[in-house]
């Protein structure tokens, strides 16, 4: 006898899904600008030397040693007053021989011996004078210049607002295979071909 087979296939329905990622633009973004100057510190300043001046001309001069300009000086003002001592002497002695030489015991080759002696029996005088201190005078070293300060400034510059470029993303869905259910019959035996 024949058995009558009911065979059943089917396919369940699928969905596909097709989706696109959201996209943010990261090359619009404006990266801050550092701007900025440098300036270094400086010193600007230097040392001078001390300065020492010594005046020892006045101490030397008490013991003798002068320039030949005070020497020369020296040297004509006493000419000069023993230009006028002699000529003051040999004025007066002239008025007094012609006043006195005709009178008695005016010996006039005795007053002359007397006179050319009396250098010689003259006594060595000494004279005591202070010697006159060394004049110093001293600058000392000091700094000069004025120093420099540094100056360090940064200036940064930003956007007010980052360009920012976002693409959204997106989800679709579809029915990307319907599915299906078939039926038929078979004799003695499933079909499992079909």
């Amino acid at each position: 006898m024949m058995m009558v087979r009911l065979n059943t296939r089917h396919e369940l329905p699928q969905i596909g899904i097709r989706q696109t990622p959201g996209r943010l633009d990261e090359s619009a973004i404006i990266q801050p600008q550092s701007h900025g100057r440098n300036l270094q510190a400086r010193s600007n300043q230097t040392v001078t030397q001390p300065d020492l001046t010594l005046d020892s001309y006045q101490s030397r001069k008490t013991y003798g040693f002068r320039t030949q300009g005070d020497y020369a000086a020296e040297r004509g003002s006493r000419g000069q007053s023993d230009v006028q001592s002699a000529t003051s002497k040999h004025a007066r002695e002239g008025w007094a021989k012609a006043t006195t030489a005709a009178r008695r015991g005016d010996d006039i080759v005795q007053n002359i011996k007397s006179e050319i002696f009396a250098d010689y029996e003259a006594r060595t005088v000494f004279t005591l004078t202070s010697v006159p201190e060394v004049q110093m005078q001293g600058q000392p070293s000091e700094i000069i210049g004025e120093p420099e300060q540094s100056d360090i400034a940064v200036d940064i510059e930003t956007a007010p607002s980052a360009r920012i470029h976002y693409t959204p993303g997106s989800v679709e869905t579809y029915l990307q295979n319907e599915g299906f259910i078939r039926n038929w019959i078979s004799y003695n035996r499933y079909d499992i071909l079909v």
